[in-house]
């Protein structure tokens, strides 16, 4: 039947050419490195999608880049600050204490709080910011909703207004003013972070030519 029909024929032909072209860019992408990071990448926005649709936040910048790392997202809140630290996994589920380098992850994250609390006070907006390591993808750890490292707020769960609930803390304050105040250093930051970091890779690009 197919033979004998140009449309069915020319369907078929390119669902074949779409298929091995998507296949194609995954092979590549899986050997050159790059399909799990813009996997990754593909998560965390997914996340700030998700997170700017909880009622009555005040707004959030994603994406805060400093000096050999970088904070996912900046959530401001009425009642605080969080530096959200997306973590997509991708194997087998396990326990959260079973976690590869949980530690370091933990400390990765508040390092990253630590680095948005200090450039917010040092710009005149001095408000505590609370680390959040979140564990997203199919590789999530079995855990409860939310679960309380020291300081930092661990969770894998799906449901972002319980985790940002689970997060912040009874005492801290967030007016709009000041949420405002802070998204626009954030903001201005990250423009002139990206402005920089373009700067030094053309300079970089010169020297190798």
């Amino acid at each position: 039947m197919v033979r004998h029909s140009p449309l069915l024929t020319g369907l078929v032909i390119g669902v074949y050419v779409g298929a091995t072209a998507v296949a194609a860019i995954v092979l590549l992408s899986v050997v050159d490195g790059t399909f799990h990071p813009r996997l990754g990448r593909l998560v965390e926005r997914s996340v700030g999608t998700d997170l700017r649709r909880i009622p009555g936040i005040h707004g959030v910048v994603s994406d805060v880049s400093f000096e050999h790392g970088n904070v996912d997202h900046v959530v401001l809140t009425p009642r605080g600050c969080l530096a959200v630290e997306v973590k997509s996994s991708f194997s087998r589920r396990r326990d959260l204490a079973k976690v590869a380098d949980l530690a370091g992850k933990v400390a990765q994250t508040r390092d990253g709080a630590v680095r948005v609390q200090r450039l917010l006070r040092s710009r005149g907006v001095d408000v505590p910011v609370r680390p959040v390591l979140l564990f997203t993808g199919p590789g999530a750890p079995f855990m409860p909703p939310v679960v309380h490292y020291d300081d930092v707020t661990i969770t894998g769960s799906a449901d972002s207004t319980t985790w940002v609930e689970g997060a912040v803390r009874a005492n801290d304050q967030l007016d709009l003013d000041t949420a405002r105040r802070a998204a626009d250093v954030l903001l201005a930051y990250r423009e002139q972070r990206t402005d920089y970091e373009q700067v030094r890779a053309q300079l970089q690009a010169e020297k190798l030519h």
